[in-house]
Formats: C-alpha cells, structure tokens, sequence
C-alpha cells in the first residue's frame, strides 16, 4: 500500500557527532617539562607536581579515583602547599586543587576544571605561556565534554606557535560545541581556525574559516562573534591588499563591537596598522598612543611600541624612533614567550630602514627571522628576508623615503572621522577606568 503524503515519515535519528582527540604535548622530554623549565624556583617543582597529580586524576576512569592516591599523598600535598612559597593569588586555587584530588567535592571535575584555568590566567599574567598551556589542558582533560575548556587550549597552543596541536583541539572544540549545541564555542573554534590558517599564511583557508563564523553568528544570534569575524575579515582584506574592502570591515566591525567593547582596543590598533603601512604616520601614531594605555598582555604592547616607533620613523621623528626601540627590545628580552616577537621587531628593522640607519635594520631583521622560524610564522619569516635584502640597498647609500599617501578621487575620504571616533571611545573608557 502507499504511503499516503499525510503520514509522516520516521524521523532519522540525530547524528552524534565526532569528537577527535587533542594533541597533549609538543616536544616535551617528559609530561610537564616546560613547567620546570619556565618557573625554575621552588614554586615551579611545587607547580610541576600538582600539575602531574591533576593530569593523573584526570586520565584515571571515575570509579577508579577514590583509590589513586594513598592517604600520606594527600597529606604531602597540603604540606607542598604550606611549603611552596605561594603567593595569596594562588592558595585558594592550589587549595580547590587539594580537595578536588581528595574527591571531597560533589563534582570534583568541574571544581578541578576552575582551579587549573585558574592557575593557566595567572601563569600567562607571569610571562609564562607554556605553563599557563599546560594547566588548561588539565582543565580540558579533567571536563572532556566540555567545549569551552577545549577551545582554551586551542587558543594558547595557537599563541605558543605549536599549530598541529591548536589545530587538534580547535577541531576537538568544533565536535564537543556541535553535540551540545554550544554554538558560541563552535563559532569561536571556527574563527580559531580560521587565524591558525592566517598564521600560517594560508588565507584562501582562513577567509573559509572566518566566514563560516559569521554565517553562525547571524543564524544563532552570536552578537559576541559577529564583530570578532568582521574584525578578523578586515585583517585578511589588508592582507590581500584589498583596501576599499578593508576600510568597510573595519567600519562594520567597530559598529558592531560598539564604544564599550574591550576588543574595541585590538580593532583601533589594527586599523592604525593598516594606516600605517598605508602612508599614514600621523594618524596611525596618534591612534597607537590612545590605544597603548589600554594593554596588558606583553605581546601586544611589544607590538604596539614597535609600530609607534616605525611611525616615528615615517615622520622623520629619531628622537620618538629610539624612544620606542628601546622600549620594545625590553618588552622582547624580559620575558620567555616569544609571541608577537617577529612581527614586533621586523616593524622596528622597516622604520630603522625608513631613517637610514642599517646597523639598527640589521640586528632587528635577523633576530625577527630566527624567531619567525622557530615559530613557523611564514608571513613574517618573508617580510624579515625582504627587509634584510632592503638593507644593501641602504649601506649603498640608497635610503628608502617614505612615500606620501595618493587617495583616488572617487574614495569618500572619512579617516579622520573614523580616527575621531576611535580614539574619544578609547579616551572614555580610560577616563571611566580611572574614575572607579
């Protein structure tokens, strides 16, 4: 007998969705490795070793917990505690850490899961990147359903320069938010991707990824995403040399992002940027300058001085220029993470080259192409060998100028309108930080 158009048809049953593993190290003699050698004190073995006992913890099936440490273990630990010279923003962490081990709390993953990325924040507060990576993946590993914990190790892994294993858990990310319609952290994984591509100097692939963001943001209401996928277009339309389309995203981005946004600070200085490599010194210094005060994480305001010093350098101004080369050669030496580095210091070799001064272009260039290697950034490996051959150019007397910006006739003009209203919400904000 047919089957009459009215009935309805068995519904098929719901896909369950892939779940792929993350990578959990990247050339480490042994687990926690990185630890000991980033936080070389009697605090980093403490650190090392409630590390190793929450990634045991975590691999252990449940119902084999109560029984994985001896009672004396427990007790070591809160003597490891009282021991280590903590300071007062790592007790209460450490100690949800000593319960969460005993099995005390009712869901001891989810209080594990707190105190490492605990721990991770303050460790990347410290200029310690590996450490911080290394305890969120315990996060990730101690809540494995859960696709925020995953996301966070895909972003450190991704700053730490290790992209098969950003990749792995950005993916692992993707899997975890798509069966539990976590749409917010399958947007973020895809724009994870999708600045992992760009890294790598893969941007057919990265647009793919940003777009697939945005297209999920505006089915499922993500009003957080949606300016971060505008923003991350605008970075791969100046990439492309696409500049009418570039100054559109940015305008979009910054609309959606609104006056309080605290990545409103990440977008005015890519904006600066782009101005800046577009002729526009005066602009784009005086946008780094609103921006600066802004920062916190070492890897931005390295980046942020070395752009204000090639700035300088436009305007002809050495006094600025030196400035800003010592500052930022600070921010590159005092500390052992080496985002940002390459990008930060061949932006120094280029305004060194700007003033005619090889020797500063030299040093700059060469140190930025060392560090572009090891961190396998492709972009800024080439923009270093392109300054470097720039500078023979220079030691035969031919200095580069900077050249003055053509704007064609049929473009509407409105940079210092956009710059306006960039720089009074960034001086808002500050003046708001101030006030409380």
């Amino acid at each position: 007998m047919d089957e009459s158009p009215l009935e309805k048809r068995p519904r098929r049953p719901s896909r369950r969705w892939v779940v792929p593993p993350g990578l959990q190290s990247h050339a480490e003699p042994f687990s926690g490795y990185h630890v000991l050698d980033e936080v070389r004190t009697g605090l980093g073995v403490a650190l090392w070793q409630f590390l190793r006992d929450a990634d045991l913890w975590a691999v252990t099936p449940p119902e084999l917990r109560s029984r994985l440490f001896a009672p004396r273990a427990s007790r070591r630990r809160h003597e490891r505690l009282a021991a280590a010279e903590a300071w007062d923003e790592l007790r209460r962490p450490l100690e949800a850490l000593c319960r969460a081990l005993d099995g005390r709390p009712r869901q001891s993953g989810a209080h594990m899961m707190r105190a490492c990325q605990t721990l991770s924040r303050w460790a990347e507060e410290q200029g310690w990147p590996r450490t911080a990576l290394a305890f969120a993946q315990s996060a990730a590993l101690a809540t494995p359903e859960r696709a925020a914990a995953a996301y966070h190790v895909g972003l450190l892994s991704r700053r730490n320069a290790e992209y098969r294993r950003a990749e792995t858990w950005f993916r692992r990310t993707l899997g975890l938010a798509r069966r539990g319609e976590d749409w917010r952290y399958y947007g973020l994984a895809c724009l994870g991707l999708g600045n992992l591509h760009r890294q790598r100097g893969d941007y057919p692939n990265a647009r793919l990824w940003i777009i697939r963001a945005l297209r999920t943001s505006r089915r499922k209401g993500l009003w957080d995403v949606r300016p971060m996928a505008m923003h991350d277009l605008f970075c791969i339309a100046v990439t492309a040399g696409n500049r009418k389309e570039a100054e559109e995203w940015a305008r979009r981005a910054s609309h959606a992002y609104g006056s309080q946004h605290p990545r409103l600070q990440v977008l005015a200085h890519d904006v600066a940027r782009f101005w800046l490599n577009d002729g526009r010194f005066h602009a784009a210094l005086q946008m780094f300058r609103a921006v600066l005060p802004h920062l916190d994480r070492v890897a931005e305001r390295r980046l942020v001085t070395a752009n204000m010093g090639r700035a300088a350098a436009g305007l002809g101004d050495r006094l600025t220029f030196a400035d800003m080369w010592g500052r930022t050669w600070s921010l590159v030496d005092d500390y052992e993470d080496t985002e940002g580095v390459p990008n930060a210091l061949v932006t120094l070799a280029e305004g060194a080259a700007m003033l005619g001064d090889p020797d500063r272009g030299q040093l700059a260039a060469s140190h930025a192409l060392k560090v572009a290697i090891q961190r396998n950034e492709s972009e800024h490996r080439l923009a270093a060998e392109r300054v470097l051959e720039s500078m023979r150019t220079v030691r035969m007397g031919v200095v580069t100028k900077p050249q003055p910006r053509v704007v064609d006739d049929d473009v509407d003009d409105t940079e210092p309108d956009f710059a306006r209203y960039l720089v009074q919400a960034l001086s808002a904000d500050l003046t708001a930080e101030l006030a409380d």
